[in-house]
């Protein structure tokens, strides 16, 4: 049987981030942001599609990250993109 998972088992959150979203960032996040930002289509030699979000400085680069977050072992062909962000 399994065991019951009580609220005061869960210690990954606090209560007041639960029930409310900080106020103020304590960095700022400006300097850290990707030109562009884009979710990015692909698909495989046997016909399976991932999609996937990629953030870069530049197109190029962007389509790299999403790549690089895709699942490993197969060859990925860029299908289509879409910015989220960006010029």
């Amino acid at each position: 049987m399994a065991e019951r998972v009580r609220p005061s088992d869960h210690r990954g959150m606090s209560v007041a981030l639960a029930l409310q979203a900080p106020t103020r960032l304590r960095h700022n996040p400006a300097p850290h942001f990707n030109s562009f930002l884009m979710n990015v289509d692909f698909r495989s030699a046997g016909g399976e599609e991932a999609s996937a979000v990629g953030g870069g400085d530049s197109i190029p680069e962007s389509i790299a990250a999403a790549r690089d977050a895709l699942p490993v072992g197969l060859e990925w062909e860029l299908v289509r993109w879409n910015h989220l962000y960006g010029d």
